[in-house]
């Protein structure tokens, strides 16, 4: 075909977990007798909670076609394509199995804000064995459930250069790199209201 569709996951195919009521039915005369799509078909997503397996396979069952971990496009996915930071430490914010999402995009080094705040319950500046290697950017997959504690630390690596441990420093610019993935403020699910 010289076409192919790039669907919208997110307050449009579905809200949160409740397929549009056209979905399913539109989905059916998308495929063929085995299930395999007439056309390319791309989901895109804003969330950035799993990885792109999890996500297809939710959609598979909410839409009733199966669907590949290639199809689907997360807030994330577009980190690959930072390798740069793949080796280094990085440290990363959001929901759900973010070790796993990290790895699943290439970087080698993750660590959550929950392992930087066990590290650093004082941000203790003299016990080297229990800090993590120097920090070198930021990754936000998406909202935490924690904004409070998530903000508190980021702020103090982004002020400290990677050092948490360390004091502030006055001249912080530029600071380390923060790579956001999904900047949305409000979003449609199945509430009456966005959130």
């Amino acid at each position: 075909p010289s076409f192919g569709f790039l669907f919208d996951v997110d307050g449009v195919l579905v809200r949160g977990n409740t397929p549009i009521p056209a979905a399913k039915p539109a989905f059916q005369k998308l495929v063929n007798s085995q299930g395999q799509f007439l056309v390319p078909v791309v989901f895109v997503t804003n969330a950035g909670n799993c990885v792109p397996q999890q996500k297809a396979d939710q959609l598979s069952h909410l839409l009733g076609v199966p669907i590949s971990q290639d199809q689907v496009m997360m807030s994330h996915s577009p980190l690959r394509l930072f390798k740069h930071y793949h080796e280094k430490c990085v440290l990363v914010s959001g929901q759900g199995p973010l070790l796993d999402i990290a790895q699943d995009l290439g970087f080698c080094q993750p660590i959550t804000i929950e392992t930087l705040r066990e590290k650093h319950p004082l941000l203790d500046a003299v016990d080297y064995d229990r800090r993590p290697n120097n920090l070198v950017t930021v990754v936000l997959f998406g909202e935490p459930v924690r904004w409070e504690t998530n903000l508190q630390l980021i702020i103090d690596v982004l002020l400290t250069s990677g050092y948490p441990g360390n004091p502030y420093q006055h001249e912080s610019y530029p600071h380390i790199p923060v790579l956001a993935c999904n900047m949305d403020l409000m979003w449609v699910t199945e509430a009456q209201s966005p959130r």
